[in-house]
């Protein structure tokens, strides 16, 4: 009888050891601009692929991230897609879903790669604006899907890639198509957020503009339902994300926003900016991650439409909410198993009988 009842509790500790591992679990969330990974003009030459060289960087900068779902920008077509995630599963890096969007730009488009599965698809290369009487649409398309990590959680990523600051001849400022293309987004991932005040949504990707821009400020939105950007800095301290090589020059246009529902799951200082050896090969951009608990902390989404909404859960832009692995109960848990352990030892050593 104390065999079964030792048994009985070693199965129940061991299933606390489980619900503690996944409590405390956590995964990494990337945005990268890849640099042209695809067929333009280089060197005064027509139709020519990024080099061998820089791409292999590229798959050296993803796999030292280890990133469970990437977003990426300038990514060329599907083919070029394919060959990417070729050579990153030779690298020991497997990415068995994503996402790939074309919008009018021809050359450069938005993708996801996820470790996990794609559940919903909801991009759209269809949005438009009217700037001085000309109608134009979100040049790389928006991307949006909904990832399912585990049977309790589950989250939306939005990626984008705004106009550049390269002015286009006979085209209006790129400033302004950025503005209008920034409105298009905020509306987009507005309604998301009046449906369900507590949806884990990320917003990510390359908004070609910093954080005291129109662009980046209208994608931010107002309370209840702004984003908070994530603090990522690389280890040296260093905020700058895009070199603008013709100028030596570098600014902070990449970047990660965390709903008010996702900002709770945010781990503190986990917010990275990539610098290692292969980065200047790779892009003029620079891979931004940040690490998020795999279970929701606060108020869980409803994942469906909401008639009346409830607001969401006070957090600050500086230091979202997060709460720490609880260890104390993986502790305990340890030493309970160690002692029914103990407790079993002894009772092999008895003799017969007694």
């Amino acid at each position: 009888m104390l065999r079964k009842l030792i048994a009985l509790l070693l199965f129940i500790a061991l299933g606390q050891i489980t619900l503690a591992a996944v409590t405390n679990s956590t995964l990494i969330i990337g945005t990268y601009n890849v640099e042209n990974w695809n067929y333009i003009e280089r060197n005064k030459k027509p139709n020519q692929p990024k080099s061998a060289a820089a791409k292999q960087a590229v798959v050296n900068v993803i796999v030292a991230t280890q990133p469970d779902v990437l977003g990426l920008q300038e990514m060329g077509n599907t083919n070029d897609f394919a060959e990417l995630r070729t050579m990153l599963e030779k690298n020991g890096l497997v990415y068995p879903h994503w996402e790939h969007v074309q919008g009018p730009d021809k050359d450069r488009h938005v993708c996801l790669l996820s470790k996990f599965p794609i559940v919903a698809r909801n991009s759209r290369t269809d949005y438009s604006y009217d700037l001085n009487g000309q109608i134009d649409r979100i040049s790389r398309g928006l991307l949006d899907v909904s990832v399912r990590v585990n049977d309790q959680y589950w989250f939306r990523a939005l990626v984008v890639h705004l106009k550049s600051k390269r002015q286009v001849e006979n085209a209006p400022g790129q400033a302004l198509v950025r503005l209008e293309e920034a409105k298009l987004v905020r509306a987009h991932l507005g309604k998301i957020l009046k449906h369900d005040a507590h949806a884990n949504l990320i917003t990510l990707g390359d908004f070609n503009d910093t954080p005291d821009s129109p662009p980046f400020q209208t994608i931010l939105g107002e309370p209840p339902f702004s984003l908070f950007p994530l603090p990522a800095k690389t280890a040296r301290g260093y905020e700058g994300t895009h070199l603008w090589r013709a100028r030596g020059e570098w600014s902070r246009i990449d970047h990660l926003l965390a709903s008010p529902g996702l900002s709770n799951e945010y781990v503190a200082g986990s917010a990275t900016i990539r610098e290692g050896k292969d980065d200047s090969e790779a892009s003029d951009h620079r891979l931004v991650s940040a690490k998020f608990y795999t279970h929701d902390i606060g108020p869980v989404p409803t994942a469906e439409i909401a008639a009346a909404p409830v607001p969401p859960p006070a957090a600050t832009p500086e230091t979202p909410a997060t709460t720490p692995p609880d260890y104390r109960r993986l502790v305990t848990v340890i030493a309970v198993i160690a002692v029914l352990l103990a407790l079993l030892a002894l009772l092999r050593r008895r003799p017969p009988g007694r």
